[in-house]
């Protein structure tokens, strides 16, 4: 066969390679995007209806326990879906392989410790910011007790941070960045996430201006949040460091007794900084799009 010859079928069976790869990259682009749609579809049915069991059943006064218990298990529904969707999800891998895939790789000791003190230099400052824009002595300050602090621990941990980052982490963000870059991907998951806890905030007790407000700083919050915990998340894609800061935004939002709403006005202020100073810092972590994940 001539050389010329020789080149050209070379170049056409490269052709039909590339060709036959976009259509299934495609493929699979769309059936992901279908996916995560069904996921975050189901995900906020299940909440609404476990929230309308748990208020159902405190109208009907039951134990204390069980609606504590019952308010846990709604924060389980980006799990309970991954469960319901997990051979539609991973078809090829089984359900130990996953939770093998998010929990065994190894983390750095530093990423814990950092995380967690940029979030607690973000709650002390949110916390003085409130008594001096108040102009309250700080000696008026009133901490949780000491005998709730166990108990408190204990029902955030297994509310939150263990009930849904398998889902907005472990699945959610994961998909996302197979099309996005990090950045866009954490504020697609930020937007799903906060949403999802639009009802306990209409529940918050606040009303008018007080609620948009509330709305809006939680909100930017959750995104601030989200895009940070991407940055950590991605550096060992092990989900327990999502879980590690998921617990801590919520705990150190309930050890100082003060109204919420100021609160979290000046915590939305301290992430959102905290957000753009980690982009600015790790543009080629948060926005050059990383190979496929699973």
């Amino acid at each position: 066969m001539p050389i010329w010859e020789h080149e050209r079928s070379s170049s056409i069976i490269l052709r039909c390679h590339t060709m036959r790869y976009e259509r299934e990259k495609n493929m699979l682009e769309k059936e992901d995007a279908r996916n995560i749609k069904k996921y975050i579809v189901l995900t906020y049915m299940i909440f609404w209806l476990l929230l309308g069991l748990t208020g159902y059943m405190i109208f009907l006064k039951v134990p204390l326990y069980i609606q504590v218990i019952m308010k846990n298990i709604c924060a389980w529904s980006p799990t309970f879906v991954i469960l319901i969707m997990f051979k539609k999800l991973y078809p090829s891998m089984t359900f130990k392989e996953y939770m093998k895939l998010h929990f065994m790789k190894k983390i750095n000791p530093r990423d814990f410790l950092i995380s967690f003190l940029l979030q607690a230099f973000i709650a002390v400052a949110a916390v003085l910011s409130f008594f001096i824009i108040t102009d309250k002595p700080l000696n008026s300050m009133t901490f949780i007790s000491v005998s709730t602090i166990i108990p408190v621990v204990i029902i955030n941990l297994t509310a939150g941070p263990l009930g849904e980052e398998l889902g907005w982490r472990g699945y959610a963000l994961n998909i996302l960045q197979n099309k996005y870059i990090p950045l866009t991907a954490s504020l697609i998951v930020g937007v799903i996430w906060g949403l999802w806890h639009l009802p306990l905030m209409i529940l918050s007790g606040y009303s008018g201006l007080e609620l948009v407000y509330y709305i809006i700083a939680f909100m930017v919050a959750v995104i601030s949040l989200s895009i940070i915990i991407t940055f950590f998340y991605n550096k060992s894609k092990n989900i327990l460091i999502a879980m590690w800061m998921h617990f801590w935004f919520n705990f150190l939002l309930q050890i100082v007794i003060i109204d919420l709403l100021p609160m979290i006005i000046a915590l939305s202020v301290g992430y959102l900084i905290l957000a753009i100073l980690v982009v600015i810092m790790n543009k080629n972590e948060l926005l050059v799009k990383k190979e496929e994940t699973n």
